[in-house]
């Protein structure tokens, strides 16, 4: 069938649609921690992986600097924090959802200079860099940049716009912290499918690869983060199940609780260790410093660098010398620190672990002997010390290295995110993922006279752990309107967070019919829910009314009714029977029977519809919920957000065109500076024309060393193409005159061995044969003649030029000659062979012919034969 063009557009249409589906199709996990994040993908048709990043490097470092409106990301971040660490941020997770009174602030100015102010009476605080327009940075918009650098770095190494992903948070994110990151991932522009707590992530890594029993095993997850630590208790169990009537086996996560020290982690572990150089500093020079070294940033941020290292390297040596050269006031300091000085430093932090197991313990109600073992992850699994003191609480033996540490958590949010959509096929793994803190509902009982103001309820509508994403309700009878606090557990406390006005109740009572209702006043019911986000909302309310069923009566008689016909239509079939095994007596009495069976061969009619003496009635009520001290941010200041990070993107494309051009002209200038000098060059240039181009660079190295950060990028290009124009012609000539003579030897060679092909065939076949390729040869020869006379006088031509002239002949001319002598030899020899072929089958077609005519006058022969010899003459007489 042959496809019209219009077939042909449809069909490539449709598969690019496709091609873009499934490139939209695609998926990441993002484990974003304190001190660095990581990025998985999961593919259609591929294998999930970590993604690389600009080094090469599996994860990369949760900083940014700023100078000016230029953003630098991971370790080209960090070597500039010593020089700028005012304009550096580090760990801006950290201060999602914080203010300027609490205690995640004053934690962080401990730890790094970067200017912080407090911007509204709420207490919310951004970042001052000293950016244009005064523009101060929110925490939120920090943590967008780095978000929307995964997305990039993602495009960068799988070549892949990846938007939908699921996040890894800290269990111990409530309301605020969660409500930030879900506006940093908006601003980033991600289409978030879910987060997941880090120790749920963590828990559905370690059952990807593992089947269990349908009796509940219970394991512990430690993960020792850069900020926080978090002791996470998850059962994993088998169920069998069904779906769409056929059984199969899935695995059930539930994670029952955690512990959480959010102060505790490899960040407090690196500000101790800072801490003891800086003390061994002022040991050594204290008494001959002019200012103190806690006042020189840069210094600190310097002490604070080598500590991480040195604490890295303590992981696996027993000992480091820490290096810092002119770190203050022109001083160089050295200190040789071992495993067991580090140590000292964190001994009472092996308290706060054996703290957390216990607490972990009491709040899922088990005892450590339930514990089948305990899995470590994050970067603390790399702390030999930690990892001791975690064997003396739980015995070494239970201490498990059953997941890679630090890529369990990634893996895990990846499989969540895979496992939301049906392109994936991946093992069924139902994840119970749990919100770590208690809330309730505290509202007013209706009054029930003048002196009765109504009883203050507090109903725990969401215990501690409760499930995230599972709608759930809670109702009071009342026939007023109403208002709710929403409490949440807040260390030993609650503290309210939102309120809901409940209204119309009234307007639903009046709706109702009197006459039917059993109680005149509805019973009020609220659905609520912790969303994908994991953060509270009302999904509606309605006012619930029980009224008797007025048909209800009249059912209750149809039903009599038909159990009465139920029972003669039984009673008749059995008559029906025994009437059929009796004969029949008479032509009238048979026919009276007929008539009586057709009447009882009527089918039974259905039953009536079960119906319910009392029927549920709801009336939809209006909800107007508010949050008390609400950190989202307002539209206009995501939009901002948003437009402030393109015009960054695009301020960094353009300096990035600028400095290509910057860096071509450099490395040009450079270039032709020894160009002019090489034999090859000298062979096809006269003095004047070196002279002429290396003047013309020096011009622009002169030109390039006066420049400064204000020259355009037109300008750059400008000088570039002036110098490639004296240039160009000059290189040109150069690679001429190299491949230009090899090309010329290939052509030659190849228009030889084409002779000699036709000078065979000429001497192998005979006249006849000739005349069945004589076309193609003819046609053969007269190509060659015609590119060998071309390639004969152009050589010719070339050859009275002289060497600095521009030539006459070009080896592309050249390669598209040997083109054609190729194409000329590949046509040849088909057409030979063609011919070949056929005049074999003619021979061969004769010779059978020829058998055939023998073998046909041979049977006419031995027919004649056997004929005569059938008709002898014969004698009945003899």
């Amino acid at each position: 069938m042959k496809l019209t063009n219009r077939s042909v557009y449809c069909i490539t249409l449709a598969f690019f649609a496709n091609l873009s589906s499934f490139v939209s199709s695609a998926v990441l996990g993002i484990d974003y921690g304190a001190d660095s994040f990581r990025i998985a993908l999961a593919n259609p048709g591929k294998h999930m992986d970590v993604v690389l990043n600009r080094s090469s490097k599996r994860k990369t470092r949760s900083v940014v600097t700023m100078r000016g409106m230029e953003r630098y990301f991971d370790d080209d971040a960090v070597g500039l924090s010593a020089r700028f660490p005012h304009l550096t941020i580090f760990d801006a997770k950290s201060l999602l959802g914080a203010t300027f009174q609490d205690p995640a602030y004053n934690n962080y100015i401990k730890k790094y200079p970067v200017k912080i102010l407090n911007i509204n009476e709420r207490g919310d605080i951004a970042f001052d860099l000293n950016l244009p327009q005064n523009k101060t940075l929110l925490p939120q918009e920090v943590v967008a940049m780095q978000l929307k650098h995964a997305l990039e770095l993602t495009h960068e190494s799988e070549n892949l716009w990846v938007k939908d992903a699921v996040i890894t948070i800290p269990s111990h994110f409530g309301q605020y912290e969660r409500q930030a990151i879900k506006d940093a991932i908006e601003i980033a522009g991600i289409n978030c499918l879910g987060l997941l707590n880090d120790g749920s992530a963590v828990a559905l890594n370690y059952a990807m690869g593992r089947a269990f029993l349908a009796e509940p095993e219970v394991h512990m997850f430690i993960d020792i983060g850069a900020a926080s630590t978090v002791f996470t208790v998850a059962s994993f169990k088998s169920k069998l199940i069904k779906t769409n009537g056929v059984s199969k086996n899935i695995t059930v996560v539930n994670n029952m609780g955690y512990s959480i020290e959010n102060m505790l982690g490899g960040s407090e572990m690196d500000i101790r260790l800072r801490d003891y150089i800086l003390k061994k500093f002022n040991e050594k020079y204290g008494k001959s410093l002019s200012t103190p070294i806690k006042s020189n940033n840069r210094a600190m941020a310097r002490v604070l660098k080598e500590a991480i290292r040195v604490k890295t390297i303590l992981s696996a040596n027993n000992e480091i010398t820490a290096n810092l050269e002119s770190l203050h006031e022109d001083l160089d300091f050295s200190l040789l620190i071992t495993r067991k000085d580090f140590q000292s430093l964190i001994t009472d932090l092996a308290s706060h672990f054996v703290q957390l197991v216990d607490d972990a313990l009491k709040k899922t109600g088990l005892k450590s002997s339930s514990i089948k073992s305990v899995i470590i992850a994050g970067g603390g699994a790399r702390v030999p010390y930690m990892i001791e003191k975690i064997s003396e609480v739980f015995g070494p033996d239970r201490i498990s290295r059953g997941i890679n540490s630090d890529e369990a958590s990634v893996i895990g949010s990846v499989f969540k995110a895979a496992s939301t959509s049906s392109l994936f096929r991946v093992k069924d793994i139902r994840l119970r993922d749990s919100y770590g803190f208690a809330i309730n509902s505290v509202y007013f009982q209706e009054s029930s006279g003048a002196f009765n103001s109504g009883k203050r309820v507090v109903n725990p509508i969401l215990p501690k752990f409760s499930t995230i994403g599972i709608k759930k309700s809670f109702s009071d009878s009342r026939s007023t309107n109403f208002d709710i606090k929403f409490e949440v557990e807040s260390g030993k406390t609650f503290k309210t967070f939102a309120k809901a006005s409940i209204t119309g109740i009234p307007e639903a009572i009046e709706k109702i019919d009197k006459a039917i209702i059993v109680n005149p006043k509805p019973v009020v019911e609220v659905s609520y829910m912790l969303d994908k986000f994991g953060l509270f909302k009302i999904t509606g309310a309605n006012a619930v009314f029980n009224c008797t069923n007025p048909t209800y009566d009249d059912y209750l008689e149809d039903l009599k009714k038909w159990n009465q016909e139920a029972a003669e239509f039984e009673k008749s079939k059995k008559s029906k029977k025994t009437q059929s095994s009796a004969e029949t007596s008479s032509d009238a009495e048979s026919s009276v029977e007929s008539s009586a069976d057709i009447e009882s061969s009527k089918p039974l009619r259905s039953m009536p519809v079960t119906q319910n003496q009392f029927i549920i009635t709801r009336f939809p009520l209006k909800v107007e919920y508010n949050l008390v001290d609400d950190n989202s941010l307002d539209q206009s200041t995501k939009t901002s957000a948003i437009e402030f990070i393109q015009r960054l993107d695009q301020f960094e494309k353009q300096k990035k065109v600028h400095d290509e051009a910057k860096n071509n002209l450099e490395s040009f200038i450079y270039k032709v500076k020894y160009y002019v000098d090489e034999n090859k060059v000298i062979a096809v240039t006269t003095e004047t024309q070196r002279k002429q181009l290396l003047e013309a660079s020096q011009k622009a190295g002169e030109w390039f060393e006066v420049q400064n950060d204000k020259t355009k990028t037109q300008l750059y290009l400008d000088q570039l193409n002036n110098l490639k124009k004296l240039y160009d012609p000059v290189y040109f000539r150069v690679e001429e005159n190299i491949l230009r003579p090899l090309k010329i030897s290939e052509s030659r060679d190849l228009i030889a061995k084409i002779k000699e092909y036709l000078q065979n065939i000429t001497a192998k076949y005979g006249a006849e044969e000739m005349k069945l390729i004589k076309s193609e040869v003819d046609a053969s020869v007269s190509k060659l003649k015609a590119i060998e006379d071309w390639t004969d006088s152009s050589i010719k031509k070339q050859e009275k030029l002289s060497s600095h002239e521009q030539p006459i002949i070009k080896t592309s001319e050249i390669v598209k000659k040997i083109h054609e002598l190729k194409s000329i030899n590949q046509s040849l020899i088909k057409n030979v062979e063609s011919s070949e072929a056929t005049s074999t089958l003619q021979k061969d077609s004769s010779s059978d012919k020829l058998a055939e005519q023998t073998s046909d006058k041979n049977d006419e022969v031995k027919k004649d034969q056997e004929s005569s010899e059938t008709k002898l003459p014969h004698h009945d007489e003899l």
